[in-house]
């Protein structure tokens, strides 16, 4: 008996493991799909958009180790939190990495001058991953505050994509039609880099679950 509980716990400690890889690998998607918009660099974007086959089969191999581990162990109370945990931010991280990848294909059908829009993109996209970094702490540590924190920098990456949705509207009153072109595609990518603070800010909802198994909407 002591021996199963062993395991178990091996077993549980190796799947948060796989969670917080997995939270690295999404991080340096970002930090390199920025680096790529930056120095208009395709064959970088074009890694980005191969490596998240990687990303893709983590949180695979994570769903199949927690739905295994609940099938053959049962667990009840926090054990049971922290499958469940894993399997929900797992997804959530897998959505922000397509995010990136969505990133790197608006770079890599780039037709026209973007650069006018880079600096938006870079901005907000800098702002994602802090948010990215603190809230993988956060799990790590298991620690509320900090989740809740990394919430409330969402209320900020909001505020700044209106006022850059507000900038691409006026934009597109006087522009050519490639310029309006490019104001729509940097607008789609701006909402792709809102929507990833949406995910980090379920998964510090999924922290706070797993400390204290209350849950909240924090979005």
């Amino acid at each position: 008996m002591i021996q199963n509980r062993r395991k178990f716990s091996i077993e549980l400690e190796n799947l948060n493991t796989k969670v917080f890889d997995m939270g690295i690998e999404v991080i340096s998607s970002f930090k390199k799909v920025l680096i790529a918009c930056k120095d208009s660099d395709i064959d970088l974007a074009t890694e980005v958009k191969e490596h998240d086959i990687i990303i893709n089969d983590i949180e695979i191999s994570i769903n199949v180790d927690g739905y295994l581990l609940i099938a053959k162990q049962c667990p009840v109370a926090g054990d049971l939190r922290r499958i469940i945990t894993a399997i929900k931010i797992s997804n959530d991280l897998e959505r922000i990495a397509d995010y990136s990848v969505n990133i790197a294909k608006y770079l890599i059908k780039t037709k026209y001058d973007n650069s006018v829009h880079i600096e938006s993109i870079s901005k907000l996209g800098e702002h994602i991953i802090k948010m990215l970094e603190g809230i993988m702490t956060a799990f790590k540590d298991e620690d509320i505050e900090l989740a809740l924190d990394i919430n409330s920098m969402d209320e900020i990456l909001d505020d700044e994509y209106d006022k850059e949705v507000k900038g691409l509207i006026n934009i597109s009153k006087t522009a050519s039609n490639i310029e309006l072109e490019e104001a729509m595609r940097a607008l789609l990518v701006l909402k792709q880099i809102e929507r990833a603070g949406d995910h980090i800010t379920n998964i510090a909802e999924n922290i706070v679950y797993l400390v204290n198994g209350k849950r909240v909407e924090l979005n």
